[in-house]
């Protein structure tokens, strides 16, 4: 295939003309639209001569470039490097000629910069060595692409999905919080803050069927709080209500972590107390009974409670209902005999 002129006169070494003078000449010769894409490209292209001691020296630059730099183009053409650019700029510049050289090949990067008042500009660059004869590298060919809008629309959509994760974040956290308080309302006493008795049933129907599953002690409190009509009656509802708020507090203090307690209805409530024998639960039951005792909520007598214990037993129990029953069977004898005391049931 016979080589086009311009390429036999490039790789000639003997050539009178330099590189590129030589493929500027021929071009212009050859393609009469040549001098036009020159002066009307628009991304900087630029050709820097290598010498061997390692200086840099501009060989010719385009028109978009030499508008960038604020030069006349033809009047840079011989000079060094660092007379062109700005020092900080000459010194990233230079180093990434010198890593084309070590390379010998082609290699992209981006670099940054521009006046320090004006938002910073981004050049996406390509340089190409060319070497003569002897391997060494005669030019860099260079073209560098502006992608400052690119970036900064880049930016703006980075900002716009940040500002929009957050807000999905923000978002989330309020639903979290949302069903974390429905949850709370549909699981809690409103005056008490204990579990409610919906939810105290099914705590109650998960013990039972673990302890029946595993032959897991289990024992039960029904807990009622003593001529608590009384209370109201003499002192408002109002103070009824700090009784039993003052008394939720008490029960969480006294019962171990384990244990679960909530309002039954009224001034009763339920404890379940897990992996607990009879003789426990009591021992539990009377720190309960004694702690009430020694507490006046502010009136001028304590409230007392009376509790009756039933623990599971596997030969009679065989529904939560029968263990419930056994345990209000208690707590009715408890009432019935003169309040304020514990009663296990049969």
């Amino acid at each position: 295939m016979r080589q086009p002129q311009w390429g036999r006169l490039a790789m000639n070494p003997r050539s009178d003309l330099n590189l590129p003078h030589r493929i500027s000449s021929l071009l212009r010769r050859r393609f009469g639209a040549f001098e036009k894409l020159w002066e009307q490209f628009p991304d900087n292209v630029f050709v820097i001569r290598c010498e061997a001691d390692g200086r840099f020296i501009v060989e010719a630059i385009n028109p978009a470039l030499a508008r960038l730099l604020g030069r006349d183009g033809e009047a840079t053409h011989g000079l060094p490097l660092d007379t062109v650019l700005p020092a900080e700029q000459f010194e990233a510049v230079s180093q990434h000629y010198r890593q084309c050289i070590a390379l010998g090949q082609p290699m992209h990067y981006e670099e940054t910069g521009g006046p320090p008042d004006a938002p910073p500009q981004h050049w996406h660059t390509l340089l190409v060595p060319a070497a003569d004869a002897q391997g060494r590298i005669e030019y860099i060919l260079g073209i560098s692409r502006d992608i400052s809008a690119l970036r900064r629309a880049e930016a703006r959509l980075r900002g716009a999905n940040e500002a929009l994760e957050r807000r999905v974040a923000e978002r989330t956290a309020e639903l979290e919080y949302a069903n974390a308080c429905l949850t709370e309302l549909a699981t809690r006493d409103g005056l008490t803050g204990l579990y409610n008795r919906r939810h105290l049933f099914e705590l109650a129907t998960h013990e039972f069927s673990r302890a029946t599953r595993g032959d897991h002690p289990l024992s039960l409190l029904m807990i009622d709080l003593d001529l608590f009509k009384a209370v109201n009656d003499r002192y408002g509802h109002a103070a009824g209500d700090q009784v039993l708020r003052d008394l939720a507090e008490l029960f969480l203090s006294v019962l171990r972590q384990s244990d679960v307690i909530g309002r039954y209805g009224g001034e009763e409530f339920l404890a379940l107390l897990p992996d607990t024998d009879a003789g426990e639960a009591r021992q539990i039951a009377e720190r309960l009974r004694l702690a009430a005792a020694s507490c006046k909520h502010g009136l001028a007598e304590p409230c007392t409670l009376s509790i009756g214990v039933a623990h599971y037993d596997p030969a009679r129990d065989a529904a939560l209902d029968s263990l419930l029953q056994r345990a209000d069977l208690a707590l009715l004898k408890a009432k019935s005999t003169g309040r304020n005391r514990v009663l296990v049931g049969d």
